[in-house]
């Protein structure tokens, strides 16, 4: 350990329900994030097949 710098203190276990709500903002960011990509997939695809020279 460096002189100086000071532990972190390990942040107490969540209680169950917060658990679940992080478990389920997760899941939603997840979807959202699938949703994107597949939006810019197929933006990706359509740009190649109008413009094939780019």
């Amino acid at each position: 350990m460096m002189p100086g710098r000071n532990l972190r203190k390990p942040a107490p276990p969540a209680a169950p329900a917060e658990r679940e709500v992080a478990v389920e903002c997760a899941l939603q960011l997840r979807r959202i994030g699938d949703k994107w990509d597949l939006r810019q997939r197929i933006l990706n695809f359509l740009a190649k097949l109008f413009f094939p020279e780019t």
